[in-house]
């Protein structure tokens, strides 16, 4: 153990030369840079027991993806684990890789001193140590801090850190007193995870986290004094990972963005003032779960609710709380108990122009302007009265019901919009919509009539108890996602990309006789059942592939019974990959202009219950295969004849009781049984399609 000073003619941190003596710090080493120090960089290997920089006015480089480690089983001289200075220049390589791991395990608290100095990332990794700051303490906004055994105590300083992260199962302790704690990162820009034998002593500390689309993860059943969360962020990209935590203070504040929120993930208790606050009555906060129809609870203990322009989804306070006179209005999203919103009202739009502005709306049909913004539990009305021109769907959530009976004006949405009630279009006016129209309805059975309108792409989260039924032929350039709830197509035909319904939630699809033709050309499940919880019903329905593709797609069927499942479509080559122990009553494939692929799952059977109706042409055969080479994937029919030709077939076995032709132009590659390849008997006939 001694006390290495750098050399008035510095160099690289590992360098004997830099150093007086001619040795380079060890781990058991106290570094010093001195007065009369030169510039030293830190390097790759670089240890030392304590860096003090007192008097020092060089610089100090450090290198990117380089870590300083600094500890070991003693203390620090003086108990100094870290001191910068004013006078010295301290020069990160990159904020988000120059790093500093504190590792002693020492329980002699130590101090890390910045003399104002912005560190990259730095970590507390020392077992049975503890560290405090002796100054104000700040990182880059890419940078992490990180507790991950220890004791961290932020002595009450003023910190401004990137990321914090302290999600593992060590025996760890954070103490923050009076800190004033800003972080500015993005992604889990406060992670706690993991929870496991972690102690928080949050005094009278306040953390805000500004950085936009976050996610927020205090740690199970953890409590804190002050809480804030600022920036812009909406469902899926700013979320409150609370499992139990308790705040003593918690504040949510939207920005200029229209589709600000804070979503749930779990429960958590308020025991002093609950702050929710939008930023205006057009740019509104919606207060949510994560998951749509599974609310979450605020438990307010004796606890103040302050609230202004917000809307609610799935959210429940274990108190009765009026907030029906708050300034801009509390919306009713549905799924909420033991709050008192703002009364609906209905809204007719008499004007053209944006949707968040007065002087599209009034009271009446036909009537004065300058009625409020609909809230997004009010009915609104665009119809014979409402002036020519363009009205534009500028915010994130229109209202319950829609009804454009009688409307010859163009609507327009090009950002993603939600509804919550029943939605018709117009016979005669335009509507273009380019971005997600999402649906939340539920309680109530809603309907959709869309009078030949196009959607774009659509999810339908309405919770177990919601339902949407088509009125008339839906047609949507973009996907079809049921998340939760049920989508009755009430026999109606359906155009979309794709359709998802995918997930945990109770999601219903009653696909009824009509015929689904699914358009999406990339390499994408054109249908997706799978999860838990789901019925689909579509043993009557007609599912087409109707767009011509180079590019493979994919049928996940969830182990469904299905109607028929054409792809005859010329001109594509791209394969047909079914997944899942499905049930067909028929499967047409063909292409008399290209050879292409029907895939079929391994070690899996296909039940087919009339027709399977495959095949090729010569020169153009159509390949049957598994989807695991040298495993087969079973077909089985159980009566009559399946009679195909021109296909080339590997890894499979045809069984069930019928007879299965591969026809006389087939090709055996290898590792089938079942199969038969001759031409089937007379009075069987190729089916082409």
């Amino acid at each position: 153990m001694a006390t290495i000073v750098a050399a008035a003619g510095g160099g690289n941190w590992t360098t004997g030369g830099t150093w007086v003596g001619g040795v380079a710090p060890t781990a058991a080493d106290d570094a010093q840079l001195s007065s009369s120090s030169g510039n030293v960089t830190i390097t790759s290997g670089s240890v030392c027991r304590s860096l003090d920089c007192t008097g020092y006015t060089g610089t100090l480089t450090h290198t990117a993806a380089v870590t300083l480690t600094i500890g070991d089983g003693t203390a620090g001289a003086g108990s100094v684990a870290l001191k910068l200075v004013a006078g010295m220049t301290y020069t990160l390589g990159s904020a988000s890789t120059s790093a500093i791991s504190f590792i002693s395990t020492s329980a002699t608290q130590q101090t890390i001193t910045t003399g104002g100095k912005t560190l990259g990332n730095w970590t507390v990794n020392g077992v049975g140590s503890s560290y405090l700051l002796a100054d104000t303490n700040s990182t880059g906004a890419t940078a992490t801090v990180t507790l991950t055994n220890g004791t961290l105590s932020t002595g009450g300083q003023t910190c401004s850190w990137g990321i914090f992260s302290s999600s593992n199962s060590n025996t760890r302790t954070l103490q923050l007193g009076a800190s004033v704690i800003t972080i500015t990162g993005t992604g889990t820009s406060w992670d706690i995870g993991t929870a496991t034998n972690m102690t928080l002593s949050a005094g009278t500390s306040s953390i805000t986290a500004t950085g936009n689309n976050i996610s927020f993860s205090p740690g199970q059943s953890l409590s804190y004094f002050s809480v804030t969360l600022t920036g812009s962020g909406n469902s899926g990209g700013y979320l409150l990972r609370s499992n139990g935590t308790i705040f003593v203070n918690f504040t949510r504040t939207g920005t200029t963005a229209k589709n600000d929120e804070v979503a749930l993930t779990g429960n958590a208790t308020v025991t002093g003032t609950l702050t929710l606050q939008g930023n205006s009555v057009t740019n509104r906060l919606l207060v949510c779960s994560s998951t749509t129809g599974a609310a979450r609870t605020w438990t307010i203990t004796g606890a103040t609710v302050v609230a202004s322009n917000v809307d609610f989804r799935d959210t429940t306070f274990s108190v009765s709380t009026n907030l029906s006179a708050i300034t801009g209005g509390a919306g009713d999203g549905q799924g909420n108990s033991n709050i008192t919103f703002t009364t609906p009202t209905t809204r007719y739009a008499v004007a053209a122009g944006n949707w968040s502005s007065t002087a599209m709306w009034s009271a009446s049909s036909g009537g004065a302007a300058g009625a409020s913004v609909p809230l997004l539990h009010d009915d609104v009305f665009l119809n014979a009265s409402s002036a020519a021109g363009t009205y534009v769907a500028d915010m994130p959530r229109l209202g319950r019901t829609i009804d454009f009976t009688g409307f010859t004006g163009t609507f327009q949405a090009s950002g993603t919009t939600s509804m919550y009630g029943s939605l018709t279009f117009p016979t005669a006016g335009t509507v273009t919509i380019s971005a997600n129209f999402n649906f939340f309805g539920r309680t109530t059975p809603r309907t959709l009539t869309s009078n030949g309108k196009a959607l774009a792409a659509s999810t339908f989260d309405l919770s177990s108890s919601g339902t949407y039924t088509l009125q008339d032929d839906l047609t949507m350039t973009g996907n079809l996602t049921l998340n939760s709830g049920t989508f009755n197509a009430n026999n109606k035909n359906v155009t979309t990309a794709s359709v998802s319904v995918t997930g945990g939630s109770s999601r219903t699809l009653t696909a009824g006789q009509g015929i689904w033709s699914l358009i999406g050309t990339a390499a994408i499940a054109v249908w997706n059942v799978s999860g838990t919880s789901f019925t689909v019903t579509a043993n009557q329905a007609t599912i087409r592939i109707n767009a011509v593709s180079a590019n493979n797609r994919t049928f996940t069927g969830g182990g469904v019974t299905y109607g028929t499942l054409t792809y005859n479509l010329a001109g594509s080559t791209g394969s047909l990959i079914i997944q899942g122990a499905n049930t067909f009553d028929t499967i047409n494939f063909s292409d008399a202009s290209n050879a292409r692929s029907l895939t079929l799952p391994s070690a899996t059977t296909t039940t087919i219950l009339t027709a399977f109706n495959v095949n090729g042409t010569s020169g153009k055969l159509m390949t049957i295969d598994s989807s695991t080479p040298s495993s087969t994937a079973t077909l089985s029919k159980a009566s009559g004849t399946v009679a195909g030709d021109f296909l080339s077939i590997k890894d499979s076995t045809a069984t069930g009781g019928a007879a299965w032709y591969a026809g006389a132009n087939s090709t055996n590659v290898s590792n089938n049984s079942g199969w038969i390849f001759t031409a089937a008997p007379r009075g069987n006939f190729f089916n082409f399609f």
